[in-house]
């Protein structure tokens, strides 16, 4: 009985080690002739941006090319900027991206195409999309714009389960339609963990609730993004699957504000 006690507890801790690596090595996906990553981009016209995003792998020589493309109504290619760069060979993480993009007065949809010459597992994080200014003209011009106390970003994540079969759990974790691990909070520190959960639950959004999502305790600025679950993803029911449509929501509005670092998530559940 020991002896299965000992073996059930050593593959609980191998998973959570494993688990932990895998978070620590940033979102997996496959790159390679016919298999790349698309992004979406809300990119302003009149602005420039500074957009960059980390990657690495264990395939010795990947070369990894970034595109920003503008595509018209009928899917058309407008305009394109590309940045190549072969990732670094020990498996650091190498930063791609562009310093300044000026974005034309061009009606369509901007687009960020990640691509590898080799086929293989990548790793990706950080994808920033950063405001760029030359001068300070454009900086001056930048803060007249945008009145004190206006804000156009995501705080925070709320997950509408309600309609599921989904239970609260100390290590919950939301999956996109493919399968991908978008947020598991498995690096928490313990003390978090206990104290306040890597997301809190409720059964509506009450302002109590809604503090979770603050950008600061003495910030009252809260505006969570809210999605649907589309599934239940796991035999203890305290995980959930979205939709590829709310996947690609999350990732552009954490291109402008990182609130999976703050644990600024909600699940509405019954």
């Amino acid at each position: 009985m020991r002896k299965r006690t000992f073996l059930i507890l050593f593959t609980f801790l191998s998973l959570l080690l494993w688990a932990g690596a895998v978070s620590a090595q940033g979102t997996p996906l496959t790159l390679g002739p016919g298999q790349d990553l698309r992004i979406n981009l809300p990119l302003e016209p009149g602005k420039a941006y500074e957009i960059s995003m980390e990657m690495r792998t264990a395939l010795e020589g990947a070369a990894v090319t970034m595109t920003l493309q503008l595509r018209g109504e009928n899917g058309q290619v407008l305009d394109s900027r590309i940045a190549q760069s072969t990732l670094d060979p020990g498996g650091a993480w190498t930063v791609l991206g562009f310093i300044h993009v000026p974005i034309p007065h061009t009606a369509g949809r901007w687009e960020l195409v990640v691509t590898a010459d080799r086929q293989g597992l990548y790793y990706w994080q950080n994808l920033k999309v950063l405001r760029s200014y030359q001068d300070s003209r454009e900086t001056i011009a930048y803060q007249a714009e945008q009145p004190q106390g206006e804000r156009d970003f995501y705080t925070g994540l709320v997950v509408d389960a309600r309609h599921l079969d989904v239970r609260r759990g100390i290590s919950p974790r939301i999956y996109s339609e493919g399968g991908q691990l978008i947020y598991g909070g498995v690096l928490a520190p313990p003390d978090l963990v206990q104290e306040r959960g890597v997301v809190a639950y409720g059964s509506e959004l009450t302002p109590e609730l809604l503090q979770r999502l603050q950008v600061a305790p003495d910030d009252p600025y809260v505006n969570p993004l809210v999605v649907k679950a589309i599934g239940v993803a796991d035999a203890a029911k305290t995980g959930v699957y979205i939709s590829a449509e709310d996947t690609q929501r999350i990732l552009q509005a954490m291109a402008q504000y990182d609130f999976f670092a703050r644990y600024a998530v909600i699940f509405l559940v019954e």
